[in-house]
């Protein structure tokens, strides 16, 4: 098989496919360059939109839609973990080592995780799931997984407070192994499909020496790709004191968040027990801009790297807009107009999605200045605040800050289009720059260093103190 089948698909962000990223009825969604379906949320329309997807020559990745079903699992467990991660804390901080009752109760909750794992994949119709993942004729497809690893994660079993060790999950990270060639052998059926389809072996992992492990163990693996989820890093709302990376403690000077770095933590660790240095790597459920281009970064040396998220659309919904002209950014949309606003600098964009939005509902700044009598002194969070409960106002004179509403108007149509495709245009940018400088290490260098250094100064400080341990980190270790 022709890995990457295009040059553009060597490093590509990829579309959840639905009605806003896919719509016949509006040929701007289509300008982009791939699109992932989980059989999942397949129906009878979606599937026609995957026909077209395949003759404009999107690369085509069909999911197994696991994520969900984990999701699933770990909410009925995810309080009862909470409350367990709580009191090792506090054990922890009053008397400096965790008690065997808090030990049992996580080994307790870990059994009960399994077991509710292990039922579900028991009773999955992997014949039926397969079925629908091949019917759409994807080029790529993710191979079926364990459940156990993220839903312990979610649950806060694999917190750093119990110092997990990688070998507690190697039994996990085997199953989904098993299960995968299992799949590619024609025990689920559909095998003359899947000899036509690029396959990625799943690795979760929740640090550097579980990812290490997880690679390692997969070596043996006939394999086309490797996917790697960050669905359990990108979850928390913790924040971290050190990582271990190997036989290295590294320690930070305060408490940083900690999604951005375990994810550049077991990328790492992925990364050194893999012995198949080209390999294609898919990326699972990654939408934040300077995580991608850390990541792509990281992984440049690899044929093909496409990474999937639906957070473009998600954050556009929640008022959240990608940016790049400061740094790779994102940027709530209240103090983006604000700032607008205050700084006299209407607030213009190069993506064709903006631009076919604004040429079909324009903005009047000045408008808008002169209602607010903005002659007076405002700062950009109390202006912000005005914006934000005043939404009839900004529907008037700015309509691409809008609150998403309900309604099928036209504005409110294109405006869910424009929004979340813009930020996608965003990453896919981020995309193209990996693309055209990955064959030259130095120009590829220089681009992420710049990168690195120009959040370090326009991101919110916990978040920026924790890229700039990133950067040290991908310096030092990889």
């Amino acid at each position: 098989m022709n890995i990457p089948k295009y040059k553009r698909d060597a490093c590509v962000f990829v579309s959840n496919l639905k009605d806003i990223t896919a719509s016949p009825d509006y040929p701007i969604t289509f300008r982009r360059d791939a699109y992932l379906l989980s059989e999942y949320y397949l129906s009878d329309d979606l599937l026609e939109l995957c026909k077209t997807v395949k003759q404009t020559k999107n690369l085509l990745i069909s999911d197994n839609g696991n994520f969900s079903r984990i999701k699933r699992i770990a909410c009925d467990y995810e309080d009862q973990g909470k409350q367990i991660v709580r009191k090792a804390y506090t054990e922890l901080d009053e008397r400096g080592t965790l008690s065997k009752e808090t030990l049992n109760s996580r080994s307790e909750l870990i059994r009960i995780i399994d077991n509710a794992c292990a039922t579900a994949i028991e009773k999955q119709d992997h014949l039926s799931i397969l079925f629908r993942q091949v019917l759409i004729k994807p080029d790529y497809l993710i191979g079926f997984e364990d459940f156990t690893i993220p839903a312990l994660y979610i649950c806060g079993m694999l917190d750093p407070v119990f110092s997990p060790q990688a070998s507690e999950i190697a039994g996990y990270q085997k199953k989904t192994f098993d299960l995968y060639s299992r799949q590619c052998h024609g025990e689920y059926g559909q095998q003359r499909s899947l000899e036509r389809i690029i396959k990625f072996l799943v690795i979760h992992s929740y640090d550097y020496d579980s990812g290490y492990q997880g690679a390692s163990e997969a070596d043996g693996i006939d394999k086309d790709g490797i996917a790697i989820s960050y669905g359990g890093p990108l979850k928390s709302r913790r924040y971290i004191n050190s990582l271990n990376i190997g036989d290295t403690t590294e320690e930070f000077d305060e408490p940083l968040p900690e999604p951005y770095l375990t994810s550049t933590a077991l990328t790492l660790g992925i990364l050194a027990g893999n012995r198949e240095k080209d390999i294609p790597y898919h990326v699972l459920g990654v939408g934040s801009p300077i995580l991608i281009a850390i990541l792509g970064y990281l992984l440049s040396d690899s044929k093909a790297i496409s990474v999937d998220s639906t957070a473009p659309f998600k954050d556009a919904a929640a008022g959240t807009i990608y940016g790049s002209r400061y740094a790779l950014l994102k940027m709530d949309m209240y103090k983006m107009a604000a700032s607008a606003l205050i700084s006299d600098k209407p607030y213009t964009s190069r993506t064709p999605f903006f631009r076919i939005f604004e040429k079909r509902f324009p903005s009047d700044w000045q408008g808008l200045k002169e209602e607010m009598n903005l002659g007076r002194k405002v700062s950009v969070n109390e202006l912000a605040k005005e914006l934000e409960n005043n939404n009839e106002l900004i529907e008037h004179y700015i309509p691409f800050f809008s609150r998403m509403r309900s309604g099928d108007d036209e504005m409110i149509r294109l405006l869910r289009i424009a929004r979340s495709g813009h930020n996608y245009w965003i990453l896919r940018n981020i995309c193209k720059n990996i693309l055209k400088k990955k064959n030259d290490p130095r120009q590829l260098d220089g681009w992420f260093d710049k990168e690195m250094k120009r959040y370090k100064k326009y991101g919110s400080p916990k978040w920026s103190k924790a890229v700039a341990k990133c950067h040290e980190l991908i310096r030092k270790h990889r």
